[in-house]
């Protein structure tokens, strides 16, 4: 079996994690989540970074900051752990699935073709013309490291009031030929 994510501990991980028990603070707050949050900000050049229990609790927080609610649809690729999925429902929103590209992240092709013929924009926000529901974002997932092609998606998403949510998990570290990092080019 080739494990898909095996822990590898190189340095002081383990002083650190002990640390954290001795002293108590095993928690969303103490020393090591503020110098976590400020390496990965100064990593990424991102002014904020915020750390939370988990991907999911992200995602949920990402999702009610740019205003997805209740009836509100948003885009995710079929590939992809079930978190956004669940992140979009904790809204009360619903996913619209959508095929991935050959490196398993969502197929931007089809995601644009789908913006541009099967929504209408109107009053401000892109309307699915089956549902008449409005598409209030795009989640990407950043699966095994492989960056989706987001810039073109992105402009349409600007001119159609959708906003990009990037699911970037699995992909710290990861960069484009721009060099931004994944997970830096959403809303």
């Amino acid at each position: 079996m080739i494990p898909l994510s095996e822990p590898r501990l190189n340095g002081k991980e383990w002083t650190y994690v002990k640390d954290c028990l001795d002293t108590g603070w095993v928690s969303t707050a103490g020393k090591y989540v503020e110098r976590l949050e400020n390496k990965i900000s100064s990593y990424t050049k991102c002014k904020y970074a915020v750390a939370v229990n988990s991907g999911t609790s992200a995602l949920q927080i990402a999702l009610q900051l740019v205003g997805v609610g209740e009836d509100d649809e948003v885009i995710v690729p079929t590939v992809t752990f079930i978190a956004p999925v669940n992140a979009i429902r904790y809204h009360r929103a619903y996913p619209v699935f959508m095929d991935c590209d050959d490196y398993y992240n969502i197929d931007v092709e089809k995601t644009t073709d789908f913006i541009l013929k099967e929504t209408v924009f109107k009053n401000g926000f892109s309307i699915n013309r089956s549902t008449k529901r409005k598409v209030k974002a795009v989640l990407p997932v950043h699966v095994f490291g492989n960056a989706a092609k987001l810039h073109e998606l992105t402009k349409l998403c600007r001119k159609r009031n959708i906003k990009i949510v990037e699911d970037a998990t699995e992909s710290l570290g990861t960069f484009y030929k721009t060099g931004e990092h994944s997970g830096t080019l959403g809303d």
